[in-house]
C-alpha cells in the first residue's frame, strides 16, 4: 500500500514540473540553470531548453503514471523497461540541453 502511495506522490510532482516546463515557468527547478550566471543563461535558449525539459518529464510522468496503475501487479519486466525508458529519456535531455538549446 505504501509503495502506490509513494508512486501517486511522485507521479504527482513530476507532473506539476511537466506543467510548469510545458508552460513555460519553472526554469529555477533545472539543475545548473538555476545556479548560473547571468552570462552563461545569455547563452542558452530557455524557451527551448523549458520544451526539452517539459518533453523529458513527459515521458517519463507517463510512464510512472502506468507503473502507479498498475501498483503491485505490474510485472517486473515492466518495471525493468520503464527503467530503462526513464533512463534513456534521461540521457536523450541532457544531450538535447547541451546541444539544441544553445543560442
Amino acid at each position: 500500500m505504501l509503495a502506490r502511495i509513494v508512486l501517486w506522490v511522485i507521479f504527482a510532482v513530476c507532473a506539476a514540473m511537466t506543467v510548469a516546463f510545458l508552460s513555460g515557468h519553472g526554469a529555477n527547478l533545472i539543475a545548473g540553470y538555476n545556479t548560473a550566471t547571468e552570462a552563461e543563461k545569455e547563452t542558452v535558449n530557455e524557451r527551448k531548453l523549458l520544451r526539452v525539459m517539459g518533453g523529458g518529464m513527459l515521458v517519463a510522468t507517463l510512464v510512472i503514471f502506468v507503473l502507479a496503475l498498475l501498483g503491485g501487479a505490474a510485472p517486473i519486466v515492466l518495471v525493468c523497461v520503464s527503467t530503462a525508458v526513464i533512463a534513456v529519456d534521461s540521457v536523450a535531455m541532457v544531450y538535447l540541453a547541451n546541444t539544441k538549446c544553445k543560442k
